[in-house]
């Protein structure tokens, strides 16, 4: 039976390399599939025998071609798996989430973070428990030979403790479902670290806000990211794994949001805390431990400045702008403008006017058009009937020179006849007195 291709893409700068920081993350995989690595530009070609292609952190853009090829890739039953880290999109500088977001999956340019000390000393290098949301899922999980934490938990999935670090936050809508999610420890509270979505056709797209979970520091170090990998390596190879809508009910999801400048509030703490809270419990909102009015502008000692006027015998009034005088003052302004330059218009063009015509008296230019007429009329043979359109261009010219009808007028030979005609019959010449 040949094995499946699982195919890592290298043409857009990956941050995560098989041959550097992914070696152990290699040598399982190759047990099971043919690993291979991409660094042409994507292309239908490359992909059609592709069983699973992974995008480790890709810190280069890719065009619209590559994205439309991605598309065909899901649509026909391919596998994608999409892995990031913190700072999302704007510290690798790529433009993946334009793809993702029409799956309903976003990266965000966040970063996961532990309030307190666990295991490992950097608060990036996050221990998550309570993390894995779906059912079945953390069902087949604490199954598996992992370390599981021996607490009186009121619910399993919270033994299972699983490493993300220096990873982001998702943002996961329908069609996609939630299957990690920081739990109710680690910053922020109850938000996606995994999207999944699967299509009719067998198509499936996995999306990990962290690319470092499969490093070798942290694959070699915990047995529970060892078992994640055999889970979605077999959730994205095969269809041994179908989720129902069961395993998604009990998902504890927080609304994504944004919190104020930390480091500039971090300059600003009270002198003792203690005493400034008045007890020693911490207070539900961190901002009364910062003192905020030093570099704040408000209007609360107004009220104070104007006694003390009151109190001094002192006229209040309120501040005027004051013209500032120059030691040596300035030239008066004066627009520089100058009466515009009109060119003379240019000459008429006489030479393409006949001014014999055009200033001749109408009965010459009837006698011109007649003689014309009949000129061409006698030129022509006898027996051939005569050009009606001739006639009747001579008959709108002569009604133009008489003035009949105006210069432009449209006016057919026969209604020009017809009002010469009726001009005719109402002539009555004046009786002799």
């Amino acid at each position: 039976m040949s094995k499946g291709v699982i195919c890592f893409d290298i043409s857009k700068n990956e941050r995560f390399q098989l041959s550097d920081n992914y070696k152990m993350l290699h040598r399982k995989l190759k047990v099971n599939w043919k690993v291979e690595q991409s660094d042409g530009e994507l292309k239908k070609e490359r992909l059609q025998r592709v069983g699973i292609f992974v995008l480790a952190g890709p810190q280069d853009r890719f065009t619209e071609e590559e994205f439309q090829v991605l598309k065909e890739f899901v649509e026909k039953g391919g596998k994608l798996w999409v892995l990031l880290g913190e700072g999302g999109e704007q510290e690798f500088n790529t433009n993946v989430n334009f793809f993702l977001e029409q799956y309903g999956i976003y990266i965000n340019s966040d970063t996961v973070v532990r309030p307190h000390y666990y295991k490992n000393f950097h608060p990036k290098e996050c221990i998550i428990g309570g993390g894995v949301v779906c059912e079945s899922m953390w069902r087949h999980l604490i199954k598996q030979d992992i370390e599981v934490v021996d607490y009186d938990f009121s619910d399993e999935k919270y033994k299972i403790h699983f490493q993300y670090p220096y990873g982001a936050t998702l943002n996961v809508s329908e069609p996609a479902n939630v299957l990690l999610s920081t739990g109710p420890v680690v910053y922020p509270f109850n938000r996606p670290l995994a999207g999944y979505y699967v299509n009719e056709h067998g198509g499936k797209i996995l999306a990990i806000g962290s690319g470092y979970m499969w490093h070798d520091k942290y694959l070699q170090s915990d047995k529970t990211n060892d078992a994640l990998l055999e889970y979605f390596i077999q959730l994205l190879g095969g269809n041994e794994i179908q989720y129902s809508h069961l395993d998604f009910n009990d998902v504890e999801i927080n609304d994504n949001k944004t919190f104020t400048d930390i480091a500039f509030i971090a300059d600003l703490p009270k002198a003792c805390l203690i005493d400034s809270i008045g007890g020693t419990e911490t207070p539900a909102d961190f901002k009364q431990m910062f003192d905020m009015t030093i570099y704040s502008l408000s209007n609360r000692l107004l009220k104070d400045v104007m006694t003390t006027y009151e109190q001094l015998n002192v006229k209040y009034e309120p501040l005027k702008i004051i013209k500032p005088q120059f030691e040596i003052p300035l030239p008066p302004l004066q627009l520089a403008t100058f009466p515009p330059i009109f060119s003379e218009p240019a000459a008429p063009p006489l030479e393409l006017f006949d001014l014999d015509e055009v200033f001749s008296a109408a009965r010459t230019q009837l006698a011109n058009m007649t003689s014309k007429c009949v000129q061409s009329i006698t030129a022509k043979d006898a027996s051939k009937p005569l050009n009606t359109r001739e006639l009747e261009n001579y008959i709108k010219e002569c009604a133009r020179i008489t003035g009949i009808i105006h210069e432009h007028q449209d006016v057919q030979a026969r209604e020009i006849l017809n009002i010469l005609a009726r001009q005719i019959v109402s002539y009555r010449p004046y009786a002799d007195e």
